[in-house]
């Protein structure tokens, strides 16, 4: 292949304008050296090539010099190609190089210094590069003098990298060290060189140079003071703001500049002195100036190679000053820094060394401990000192916890008795920190018996943690006692965590007595007291200071328990006892059924989700959960209300949750393999051997044998087994006993179907006469459990457990050992008035679409339907509200992928159709009740139609039938159009049933679909026209801000300006309740998002809001349209309304002057001060507080 000239290929450079074309011509030369026969005359005619540049010539103009140096970049630039491609030039043809490039640095200050630079660094990573050309190099460079400074900072960057470049480079350091000794001449010229450098990137490559040359090279002790002056120079270094930055910080300084200082420890007889000077110059330090010098005498404490020559010489005065540090220091910043390095340096001593400076260090600090004064900052001395590994502690404890035992018995001041006892904790946790980390150090003893294991057992718990709480339980506690009781209270949970510090086999330093102990004192405030209505001191009854000690108790189990794990046991038994207690004692009973849940969040808290790096033992939570159903089923004994079912109930679903979220969060290490499903056969064997072991059986009325229980699962734990799988299924079991316990299978005769089997509630809720409300919760409690450990089975684990089923039969199934005749499989039951429908809509809730057959899933639906749009009414509100939402579910997941689905989806939407049409809306009856049924079947419709928007089929023909007639008619139709059109926000308020993480069907872009179906199309109707009078005209503005305010801004964004003219309007004609709450929120969000939009209608938005506020202020005016069961649909407002109302408008008013500028607003300040000082007054105190805020926004104004 031909190859072009090189002096053509060098002019084209010199020419070229960008970089790639310099680039590619680069190439081109490189190519034709590498495939040349004749390498040397190749090399030779391409260094010849730029010789009509480099000849001298009269013009010294700037365009010779840049011409010349564009023509040296083409040399060098080559260079990098071939350096690239591995390929190496002969090593005479790199010496004549180096000749050639070094000449120039004497020669060619201005154009000659950056290329030959580049090309030097080329050359010298070539494999026939000779190491003795390294001094010749350096020499050369040398030779810039004063001109070095005047190179750009590029420039010099590369001759920064050049001499890196060289120092790295083993076999040049070696010639360089044979050829200089320990003078190090070349490092003298550097020095000189490079002395006033500035610039950042360059700083950082020349302190790196000098970490190189001090870490590879034996220099004189002169050359080394030499050094160490150049880079101290800059200490403490700082970085000034730049117009051009270069993207180094002054962090990257300052550690540039500290790895020199730990460089090496000759530099130690240098550093050490100067950073203690400096650290002692007291005021003229700043914090950050003070940090910086103590990070880096921590780094060269670290670093430093032979301690006994380069830190032992400067225990003494690295001591003295830094001990005051901390003694006097106040920054935390500052005292965290010297700490560090106290720990630092006693951690680099051995053996006399490290005795002496112990010794010398406890003559300082045992007089501080005695001082009330100095006690914090000695303990804090201490801790460094006895962290800083096993020798260190045990040279140091022995003495100072009996120091501190003595010094506890004498003194009378509170507060040095708590900073005593923090100190003693803070001594037990570094011990279970030496502990831990001689256990896990396998391959050595080091430490072992070091730790004075007799010193942290029974012994300190008498002498010191046992007469401290005598004292303070028995005293008036003040604050600094509930201080002290804290302190203890959190020495207690490190101290019973205290394990032998011996090789081989480790054990409890506590005996099991003394544990026992310790957890029934913390079992105290945080699980007895709060059920049983005590205290641990009569003067700190209902204060701020028992809760404080509560608190720390709960903090001390929880760290305490995972060190000491039959604890749980002790902890849950306590908690079944003091409910007993308190229930038979009549103690507190308004607050009781809430210390329960409290307590249960508490001991869940505790046994299951503080697991740091463990896996939960599954005995913790199954634990818990056996104590909560026997506590259930003893409540039950007794005939207690339903509010402690409820509180059991509710307590049981927060333990199953917490639980399942911490094994979910924990990842198992190593990983473990995809774990299996729950199956239905393995799910009966893992319930039986759970049962079997005693666990308890609620609707067996079966308490169980908890002690047989936790040895069962202790087994189960070491099996290694999945322990979320296991734990899920045994929440399902549990939801499933619950379930039989609360509810029985009775028979009904009805006309058409004879006689049926239904599920019907138990006799637990027999003779109960008034709690029917209590009751009703509990079963809603009890159906949001369900849902909750139901959703977290896969699809394929429900279908394996026939949940589908289980929906309508509530777990009475074969399983359960009934025998035939079962109840129905497809209807919710009618016995007790539909009363267990809560429960069904649980277990339907967490299912996934499909888990029911298509054939049971349409019957469910046509049952609900049938059961919604009866009359009269079968069942009270709070049941129909269950119903609803298991119209909604059933209405969402049913598969209409199916044709048969989808064809009888139809005729439901035709059926409900015809029942809106015949029945209520054109039918003569008026009376209030009849209305009032009206108005309910309408909703529960939308709570069909509701499920199905969520996923909606935007498919042609009669697919959306329904929504768009009752949209059509709804808000038209006389007496109750306005209350049905009220109604319209059912269709998209949140509802938890069509969350995702109910497996709800939920198209992305529902909310638009939604808004283009049911609004757009009747914005023009919210106009009086010719063909609409004024009552539909409003009704139908109700509708349309019914829906809106669940929208998003974006999916109604389209017709903003149509829909302000509505909601201005809408605000001289809506109710001071539901319906104006509705329109504010609307124009709040649009203030909120498009001001713009709203600008030209602040003339009238201003007064009409002011006119709402007014309106809503006043006392409402009582209807008398109607009466009875349509009480809760008058058009009468209800206070918490129009609380709402008068707070939205003080937030629109307060956002105004944010939104606009101000002569837009000026022309309303004065009309609108009155009213806002009139809110100030409000009787509500949220009012009142956005009155305030409103008022200051607008006198802001000029």
């Amino acid at each position: 292949m031909a190859h072009p000239k090189f002096e053509d290929l060098a002019l084209q450079y010199v020419l070229a304008d960008e970089g790639d074309q310099e680039r590619a011509i680069s190439e081109k030369a490189a190519a034709a050296i590498q495939e040349s026969t004749n390498s040397r005359v190749a090399v030779g005619q391409w260094v010849a090539s730029i010789n009509r540049w480099i000849q001298p010539a009269d013009d010294s103009s700037d365009d010779n010099f840049i011409a010349r140096a564009k023509a040296l970049e083409f040399l060098a630039s080559t260079l990098g190609v071939l350096k690239q491609r591995d390929v190496s030039l002969k090593s005479d043809q790199i010496k004549l190089l180096v000749s050639f490039f070094g000449s120039l640095f004497s020669s060619d200050h201005r154009a000659g210094v950056t290329a030959s630079a580049k090309a030097l660094r080329h050359l010298i990573t070539m494999a026939s590069f000779q190491p003795t050309l390294g001094n010749d190099i350096i020499a050369n460079v040398c030779k810039l003098g004063d001109d070095f400074k005047l190179q750009t900072p590029t420039t010099r960057l590369e001759l920064y990298e050049l001499f890196l470049g060289l120092l790295r480079d083993p076999a040049v350091a070696n010639d360089l060290e044979y050829r200089h000794g320990d003078t190090c001449g070349f490092m003298t010229d550097m020095l000189d060189l490079c002395r006033n450098e500035r610039d950042p990137l360059d700083l950082l490559k020349w302190f790196e140079t000098l970490k190189i040359f001090l870490q590879s090279f034996s220099p004189s002790a002169d050359v080394t003071s030499e050094v160490f002056k150049t880079f101290s120079a800059y200490f403490p270094i700082s970085l000034r703001a730049s117009a051009t930055p270069s993207g180094i910080t002054a962090d990257d300084l300052k550690s540039a500049v500290r790895s020199c200082f730990a460089a090496h420890y000759r530099v130690a007889s240098h550093a050490i002195p100067y950073l203690i000077n400096k650290l002692d110059q007291g005021d003229a330090v700043t914090v950050a100036v003070k940090v910086d010098i103590l990070q880096t005498l921590d780094a060269c404490l670290v670093q430093y190679a032979h301690p006994k020559q380069s830190i032992v010489p400067f225990i003494d005065q690295i001591w003295s000053s830094l001990k005051y540090e901390v003694r006097n220091g106040e920054v935390p910043d500052t005292i965290k820094a010297t700490l560090k390095v106290i720990s630092s340096l006693t951690k680099r001593l051995d053996d006399n060394e490290l005795r002496s400076f112990i010794s010398s260090a406890w003559r300082d600090l045992v007089e501080d401990l005695s001082n009330p004064t100095y006690t914090v900052p000695a303990g804090r001395l201490l801790v460094a000192i006895a962290g800083a590994g096993p020798w260190s502690f045990g040279a140091i404890t022995s003495q100072a916890v009996s120091h501190i035992q003595t010094t506890l018995r004498h003194t009378q001041s509170a507060s040095h008795k708590q900073e005593l006892v923090a100190l003693l904790n803070s001594i037990l946790a570094i011990r279970s920190h030496l502990v831990e980390t001689i256990m896990n150090d396998t391959d050595t003893n080091e430490g072992s018996g070091l730790l004075k294991d007799e010193l942290f057992g029974d012994s300190l718990f008498f002498e010191v943690y046992l007469p401290l709480w005598e004292e303070i339980s028995g005293s008036q506690a003040t604050a600094e006692q509930v201080g002290i009781l804290k302190r203890v209270m959190g020495g207690l949970a490190a101290l019973v965590g205290q394990r032998s510090s011996s090789a081989g086999s480790s054990h409890q330093l506590c005996s099991a007595a003394t544990s026992e102990k310790i957890f029934g004192w913390l079992a105290g405030p945080s699980v007895i007291y709060p059920i049983e209505g005590k205290w641990l001191n009569e003067s700190m009854v209902k204060s701020d200071a028992d809760q404080d000690i509560r608190d720390a108790a709960v903090s001390a189990l929880k760290d305490a328990v995972p060190l000491y794990p039959p604890a749980f046991q002790l902890l849950l038994q306590q908690y079944l006892l003091s409910i007993k207690a308190a229930y038979q004692e009549q103690v507190a009973l308004h607050d009781l059924p809430m210390e329960i849940k409290l307590v249960a969040t508490t001991l869940c808290e505790i046994g299951c989700t503080n697991m740091t790096g463990k896996i939960l033992p599954l005995s913790n939570p199954v634990s818990l959960i056996s104590v909560l159903l026997e506590g259930l089923l003893w409540m039950l004994s007794e005939r207690a209300s339903p509010k402690y079912w409820t509180a059991f109930i509710c307590s049981i679903h927060l333990s199953i949750l917490q639980a399942l979220g911490s094994l979910s969060s924990k990842t198992p290490n190593p990983p473990r393999a995809e774990p299996q499903g729950i199956a239905k056969e393995w799910f009966s064997q893992f319930i039986k051997r759970v049962e079997d072991a005693g666990a308890p059986r609620v609707d067996l009325s079966n308490t169980g044998n908890r002690d047989m229980l936790v040895n069962a699962l202790e087994e189960l734990d070491a099996d290694g087994t999945d322990v979320h799988r296991q734990l899920l299924a045994y929440s399902l079991s549990v939801v499933r006993q619950l379930y039989r316990r609360f509810t029985t299978l009775r028979s009904q005769v009805s006309e058409t179907d004879g006689d049926q089997t239904y599920v019907g509630l138990s006799k637990d809720f027999e003779g109960r006469d008034g709690l029917s409300i209590e009751q009703d919760v509990c079963l809603h409690q009890l159906g949001l459990l369900a849902a909750s450990v139901i959703r977290a089975l896969s699809e394929d684990e429900q279908k394996s457990l026939e949940l589908g089923v289980d929906a309508f039969t509530l777990f009475h199934n074969a399983d359960a050992g009934i025998a035939a005749p079962l109840p129905g499989v497809n209807i919710v039951s009618p016995l007790d008035d539909f009363r267990t429908a809560p429960l069904s809509m649980g277990i339907l809730q967490g299912i996934y679409p499909g888990v029911i057959g298509s054939g049971h899933h349409i019957a469910a639906l046509k049952n609900i339907c049938t059961v919604l749009t009866s009359f009269p009414l079968p069942c009270l509100d709070p049941t129909r509200a269950a119903l609803d939402m298991i119209l909604t579910i059933l209405s969402n997941k049913l598969r209409l992928q199916d044709d048969d689905n989808s064809r009888e989806q139809l005729q439901i939407q035709r059926d409900l159709k015809d029942i809106l049409i015949t029945k209520f809306w054109d039918s003569p009856a008026r009376t209030d009740s009849y209305v009032a049924a009206a108005i309910r079947v309408f909703r529960s419709i939308l709570c069909f139609l509701a499920g199905d928007v969520a996923r909606f089929q935007s498919g042609a023909g009669d697919r959306n039938q329904l929504l768009e007639f009752v949209c059509d008619r709804a808000p038209s139709v006389p007496v109750v159009g306005r209350y049905l059109a009220r109604s319209f926000e059912v269709l998209v308020s949140p509802k938890e049933c069509l969350e995702k993480e109910n497996h709800a069907v939920r198209k992305r872009l529902g909310g638009e679909w939604l808004y283009f179906k049911a609004v757009r199309p009747y914005l023009k109707d919210c106009f009086v026209g010719t063909a609409t009078d004024k009552t539909a005209t409003e009704s139908r503005s109700v509708a349309v801000f019914a829906i809106l305010k669940h929208l998003k801004y974006e999916q109604y964004a389209s017709d903003i300006n149509q829909i302000i003219r509505v909601g201005i309007r809408s605000l001289g004609h809506f109710e001071s309740g539901v319906e104006m709450e509705s329109c504010l929120s609307v124009l709040l969000e649009i203030l909120e998002k498009d001001p713009e939009a709203l600008k030209e209608h602040l003339a009238t938005l201003v007064p009409g809001m002011a006119e709402v506020y007014e309106t809503a202020r006043r006392k409402p005016t009582q209807s008398i349209e109607f009466s009875g069961d349509l009480a809760i649909y008058k058009l009468a407002t209800r206070e918490r309304e129009r609380i709402l109302c008068r707070r939205f408008v003080l937030e629109f008013l307060q956002k105004l002057p944010r939104s606009y500028e101000e002569q837009y607003l000026v022309p309303y300040r004065q009309q609108l001060m009155r009213p806002l000082s009139v809110a100030c007054g409000d009787s509500v105190r949220e009012i009142r507080r956005a009155a305030l805020m409103a008022r200051k926004a607008w006198e802001g104004l000029a």
